[in-house]
């Protein structure tokens, strides 16, 4: 029998709040130990259970603010995977998010199937944002300027390699990758491993690593 991923909400809006604690108690992969409107009481639970695999936080709240509640999960469990919710999609805050240590981002509008993949991917450990805004927080971390290379301390990357290393690490396959950008999964090949040899890395899964480390590394600057 597969681990349940066990989750806490904190939401003050009550509508979304109850529709999101039904919809995952009526998945067989989670456990939802609690939902709260209110962020102390909230971090008061969390002090008693450190088992939680993820947390479902709003960025804003009536007590105090999602950050906040952010910064006090985290010394209580250092390892907490967080994951903000908010319908504001300014890359400024989202930076801001990854700083204060919380490893997503979900759009409250997203559907809820991503919502759940978000969820799933948070609980393996790795970082998760709505598709939708992924196109928006690129050019901040990277500083990327219209269509012109992106310079990194390491190498220059074109724009379409950039593209690229942006859908591997949101897991797509070649295949899919070329759907995407139009073009053959030979070429999607060919940009990886031009890729490889920029960055000096020996696979995808390296290839993602540095990607992950270099935008949070950007966002702590």
């Amino acid at each position: 029998m597969n681990k349940l991923i066990k989750t806490v909400l904190i939401e003050d809006e009550s509508i979304y709040r109850k529709c999101l604690t039904n919809y995952l108690k009526n998945r067989p992969q989670f456990e939802v130990l609690g939902d709260f409107s209110d962020g102390l009481i909230a971090i008061e639970f969390i002090k008693n259970h450190p088992d939680i695999d993820v947390v479902l936080l709003d960025l804003y709240l009536d007590t105090i603010n999602g950050l906040e509640v952010t910064g006090k999960i985290l010394e209580i469990i250092p390892t907490a995977n967080i994951l903000i919710l908010s319908r504001e999609e300014d890359p400024d805050i989202i930076l801001n998010i990854l700083k204060n240590g919380a490893k997503g981002f979900i759009n409250k509008d997203a559907p809820m199937e991503e919502l759940l993949v978000g969820i799933e991917a948070l609980a393996k450990g790795k970082n998760f944002f709505s598709s939708n805004i992924s196109g928006q927080l690129i050019p901040s971390l990277i500083d990327i300027k219209k269509n012109e290379p992106v310079h990194t301390i390491e190498t220059i990357i074109t724009k379409r390699e950039l593209q690229v290393l942006e859908y591997l690490f949101k897991e797509l396959t070649n295949k899919e990758i070329a759907e995407k950008l139009f073009i053959s999964p030979r070429t999607v090949d060919t940009h990886k491993r031009n890729l490889r040899k920029k960055l000096n890395v020996k696979s995808s899964v390296g290839l993602v690593k540095y990607y992950l480390d270099f935008y949070q590394n950007k966002a702590s600057a």
